[in-house]
């Protein structure tokens, strides 16, 4: 761990531990941004007709980038193609960064990362 990820850390443990409130007003969470590509089907999963969830732990900044590193899964899948697809993925994800009243301030945040069939080869499966 860099002394950098390991001070924003710290940081964010300060914050959540009650300490004293740097930006005043009310804390509203990072949001997902609509215009996210989709994160990338495993391949042979998608032909296996396999589906799963990943929630990973982000780290947002107050330009709603994930910081580098900061990303980790939560809970895992299951499956090691469908977790590794979703930590490739999540330094590309955007997000609308989380507030404190009205200064945008870095947070971190669960994100599940749904692979979902389409509804044509859920149909098919049966």
């Amino acid at each position: 761990m860099t002394m950098r990820s390991l001070a924003l850390l710290l940081a964010l443990a300060a914050t959540a531990c009650g300490g004293d409130d740097p930006v005043p007003g009310e804390f509203t969470p990072a949001v997902s941004l609509d215009s996210m590509p989709p994160i990338p089907y495993p391949t042979d999963l998608f032909e296996q007709r396999v589906e799963g969830e990943v929630m990973l732990y982000l780290v947002i900044d107050s330009s709603g980038y994930v910081v580098r590193d900061s990303t980790r899964i939560e809970t895992s899948s299951g499956n090691a193609a469908f977790d590794a697809a979703a930590l490739e993925a999540a330094p590309a994800l955007r997000f609308a960064p989380a507030r404190r009243g009205d200064t945008a301030v870095t947070a971190p945040l669960q994100v599940p990362i749904r692979f979902t069939l389409p509804d044509s080869l859920k149909a098919d499966a049966g």
